[in-house]
């Protein structure tokens, strides 16, 4: 059980879509204020894909402008039985909320197809900016959001995080004397710093909840989001004192460079099987086959993958820079000698790299419901 209490007199609660607020920081809302303190709230996005639970609201799935304000108009009625008056939507221009999908390990991930908008597709940096405003203004001494994993693993949770924690980072080094502090709520089964939230605040985060009809059912002790799990009103809910670390900073620095090392070790393994031949009477070039068509996979493979093509650049890149080298090298450039297999090697990896990059734009998604209609 956590021993720490929270005291946060100025709360900033930075959450993805409407409802999050009442689902997961409902008791501390109301504990913050009945002690005379103040809370901000941000929202990323208006919720556009979210999944009805009232049968007479499906028709607003089809609709991602007319789910956004349905929810907006909900999270407003929630506030007032809450008790915010500071409240914010992020975004210059409107951040939409991006959905899940459940990956092949059975675990929620991105979908396949996201907006430019989408808030999991947005630069974490821009997202921070947006945050990194609010805290300015309101000088929070407290900062909550979702944990690093997203809680349940949603990618505009794992967003969240990310952005909150660069802000957070941001905000410490521009500040000028006691820093706020970075609380992650705290998954059910994860290590919890403090409990916050009991049957004086049920009531209120019930009222909140009830707002939210078209996303969360509502009985009398209890709530759910998801069919056969529900949980009672009065059930604390639990933070983690946690620390901004850097891999906000990492991760898109990651993402943009990874396919330069991906490229130079895809030219190094190739120059080394590339001349490779077959123990049969017509020594079949076996190694070129396979190091075209690793090249083949890799290539199209993040084709396929990322939308934008610039890892795929950089793997053209490191590609070109490892075989120049070892074509050129006194002492590695046995591994591509000037001869057929050599030859071929090269130029048909940098064609198979310069196809895959002028490609026209690759969604598995949509070929795997052609497919499936053709065999309807």
């Amino acid at each position: 059980m956590a021993k720490q209490s929270f005291t946060g007199k100025k709360i900033l609660l930075v959450h993805a879509h409407p409802d999050d607020e009442s689902l997961q920081t409902g008791h501390i809302t109301a504990d913050a204020l009945a002690r005379g303190g103040d809370v901000f709230l941000l929202t990323l996005t208006r919720g556009e894909r979210g999944k009805v639970k009232l049968e007479e609201l499906k028709a607003l799935e089809a609709n991602r402008a007319a789910m956004g304000a349905f929810r907006a108009g909900e999270l407003k009625n929630a506030l007032a039985a809450l008790g915010i008056k500071n409240f914010k939507f992020a975004g210059t221009r409107a951040y939409l909320d991006s959905g899940v999908r459940i990956g092949n390990l059975g675990t929620p991930t991105t979908p396949a197809k996201l907006d430019q908008m989408s808030l999991a597709a947005v630069s974490t940096p821009v997202i921070a900016d947006d945050i990194l405003q609010v805290m300015k203004s309101f000088k929070p001494d407290s900062v909550i959001t979702y944990n690093s994993k997203g809680g349940y693993g949603h990618p505009d949770h794992k967003k969240a995080h990310d952005a909150t924690a660069m802000a957070m980072r941001q905000y410490r080094k521009q500040l000028v004397g006691k820093r706020p502090k970075f609380w992650v709520i705290a998954e059910p089964g994860e290590r919890a710093t403090v409990a916050i939230g009991g049957e004086k605040t049920a009531e209120i985060k019930k009222a909140a909840l009830s707002a939210h009809g078209s996303q969360v059912t509502i009985k009398r002790d209890t709530y759910s989001v998801a069919d056969g799990v529900e949980f009672r009103f009065d059930m604390p809910e639990r933070l983690r004192l946690a620390s901004p670390n850097f891999l906000p900073w990492f991760k898109p620095v990651f993402r943009a460079l990874f396919g330069l090392p991906l490229g130079i070790l895809l030219g190094y393994a190739g120059a080394y099987v590339h001349n490779i031949l077959a123990d049969n009477s017509r020594h079949s070039p076996l190694g070129l086959y396979l190091a075209l068509g690793a090249t083949v996979s890799i290539a199209f493979g993040l084709r396929a993958w990322r939308n934008s093509r610039g890892a795929l650049y950089l793997l053209n890149a490191g590609m070109t820079i490892a075989i120049w080298y070892l074509s050129r090298n006194e002492i590695f450039g046995a591994f591509i000698a000037d001869d057929k297999y050599g030859n071929r090697y090269i130029w048909c990896a940098m064609l198979i790299c310069g196809v895959a990059a002028v490609f026209p734009r690759i969604s598995l998604s949509k070929w795997r419901a052609k497919r499936t209609k053709t065999h309807l």
